[in-house]
């Protein structure tokens, strides 16, 4: 039987409540914030621009590595988005050295791509997520940390639990390790879903 990222079967995620599935999305999505953190550190310890929420879940179905039997409905993913641009930027490919000299410390293997004019790299953590920092001719430099699928009984009512109980509010920039607080299970629902 397939496992998704956190090491699951389907059998496993259908003995849990919806409550034991946001606690766990929780627990995800500060994992995430954690390493987008010290990812950032590593090439700029200052303000960083939001590319949108992301606090509730991704929608299912495709992903990094294959989920044998995954949908839009059965899974999920966490993705975060950060950008931020550096004095005198011209994204030179050198601009890339020091998140690979981080990549390395942390022993994460990781691979250069040239799209276009632009210069990026990616690496795989040792627990499965992914990162990718792109750095472009205009100056704007770009990190995202995505997570390979987790099982959820229903992806629907995961991002109705979570977006519910967010206010959808989210900073224009922050510095690493700063994000609105995420919810929790007894928090009221301030945002119910709009059908």
């Amino acid at each position: 039987m397939p496992i998704d990222a956190a090491g699951l079967t389907q059998d496993d995620v259908a003995s849990m409540s919806l409550h034991e599935e946001f606690d766990a999305y929780r627990q995800r999505y500060h994992h995430m914030q954690g390493l987008l953190a010290d990812v950032q550190r590593s090439v700029n310890a200052g303000p960083w621009r939001w590319i949108g929420g992301d606090r509730v879940p991704g929608i299912g179905g495709d992903g990094l590595k294959p989920l044998p039997g995954a949908d839009t409905l059965n899974s999920y993913d966490l993705r975060t988005d950060r950008n931020w641009s550096p004095p005198n930027a011209t994204g030179d490919q050198q601009d890339l050295r020091p998140m690979l000299e981080y990549f390395d410390e942390q022993g994460w293997r990781h691979y250069e791509g040239h799209p276009g004019r632009d210069h990026d790299t990616w690496a795989k953590t040792d627990d499965g997520w992914q990162i990718e920092y792109i750095v472009r001719p205009d100056g704007n430099y770009s990190l995202t940390v995505f997570s390979e699928l987790f099982w959820t009984n229903d992806d629907l009512a995961l991002m109705e639990a979570v977006g519910g109980r967010s206010d959808g509010v989210y900073p224009d920039e922050s510095l690493p390790g700063e994000y609105p607080p995420f919810p929790d299970w007894d928090d009221p629902i301030v945002n119910p879903p709009k059908i």
